[in-house]
C-alpha cells in the first residue's frame, strides 16, 4: 500500500500535497472517513488534476479508510481494503514521506494524539 500512495505522491504531487495540508491545519485530532471525503471533494471540485486525484488509487484508498490520526507534520490512515484487512500508512506531510506502519506502530501513533506527547 506504501507504494500505491507513493505513486500518488509523484503523480499529483500539488493536489495530495493541498490535500494533506488541509487535514494538517485542523490541528490534532482524528478524522472519520467523512471528513477524509469531504476534504477530498472540496480539492476535487477545482480542477481536472484533482479529480484524477480523486478517481486513482489514492482516492480508493481514502473511501477504504475508517479513520486519519493527525499530528503535524504526520498524517496516518488507517484503512480496510477489503473484510479482514487491515492497513496503516503515515505520510509526512513536510517532506512527503511515506512509512508503512504496523499494528502496534499505528496504535502508539495513536496513543501520542490522546496523550497529547
Amino acid at each position: 500500500m506504501r507504494e500505491r500512495v507513493e505513486d500518488t505522491l509523484s503523480a499529483h504531487r500539488n493536489e495530495l500535497v493541498s490535500l494533506l495540508s488541509r487535514y494538517v491545519s485542523q490541528g490534532k485530532g482524528m478524522l472519520q472517513p467523512h471528513n477524509l471525503i469531504d476534504e477530498l471533494d472540496n480539492i476535487v471540485c477545482d480542477d481536472d488534476g484533482k479529480k484524477k486525484l480523486s478517481d486513482g488509487p489514492f482516492g480508493e484508498i481514502l473511501k477504504s479508510a475508517q479513520e486519519a490520526i493527525v499530528l503535524p507534520p504526520f498524517v496516518a490512515i488507517a484503512f480496510r481494503p477489503r473484510p479482514g484487512v487491515w492497513e496503516f500508512v503515515r505520510v509526512n506531510v513536510y517532506e512527503l514521506s511515506v512509512d508503512q506502519l504496523t499494528v502496534s506502530e499505528y496504535l502508539r501513533f495513536k496513543e501520542e494524539l490522546v496523550d497529547g506527547r
